[in-house]
């Protein structure tokens, strides 16, 4: 942690805006929009080391937002682009599990995966919904954020599905203040926009 806190401290003199990115799956027991105690910690660290934000991602869906000591914390603003299933090759040991010939086409090992559409990602709503995030910043201090929500087309053909689309969707934004209050941050819903007042 220590050589990753002294790089943040590096960048901050040399940088007006110092973001930190992590990917992280990891949960707390069972419920996947929870981070990782780990990661709350990582993240705060580089907030107090100088970061003026931490976006964490690699979850697929969304999780809270944390306004920690005068920074931001995106712990998953969810996937951006998810097109897992117009992809042209995929791996080895994905059709070896399935005991499916190396030379399936794509299509065809996504339906038998999918069971037709029927389970897994494909039907999985939190993992088609996002939100991309803005900052605005004064005097180098983040004093508000901005939530745009977008989907990634759930109930489209898979030639559409994955691409990102602004929603303006406020259901997705009162999900995201739901798992944001644990945090104690508010989130402001105006005409299909979510804003985090900082100042």
């Amino acid at each position: 942690m220590k050589r990753i806190t002294d790089e943040i401290k590096e960048a901050r003199k040399q940088a007006d805006v110092v973001f930190v990115s992590f990917h992280g799956h990891e949960c707390d027991e069972e419920d996947t929009t929870v981070p990782a105690r780990f990661l709350e910690t990582f993240s705060r660290a580089c907030i107090d080391a100088g970061a003026h934000a931490v976006l964490g991602h690699g979850p697929h869906e969304l999780r809270g937002i944390e306004i920690y000591n005068g920074g931001v914390i995106f712990y998953s603003l969810g996937n951006f682009l998810f097109e897992t299933e117009t992809v042209s090759l995929q791996p080895y040991d994905a059709y070896i599990n399935r005991k499916m010939p190396l030379d399936t086409k794509v299509g065809s090992y996504m339906d038998n995966r999918s069971k037709n559409g029927t389970v897994g990602y494909g039907v999985l709503e939190n993992i088609w919904r996002a939100v991309m995030g803005a900052l605005t910043m004064e005097d180098g201090k983040i004093t508000q954020v901005q939530l745009y929500p977008i989907t990634l087309g759930l109930h489209d053909k898979r030639p559409h599905k994955g691409l990102p689309r602004m929603s303006h969707d406020e259901k997705t934004l009162e999900y995201l203040q739901e798992l944001s209050n644990p945090y104690g941050t508010k989130i402001r819903i105006e005409n299909g926009v979510g804003y985090i007042d900082l100042k």
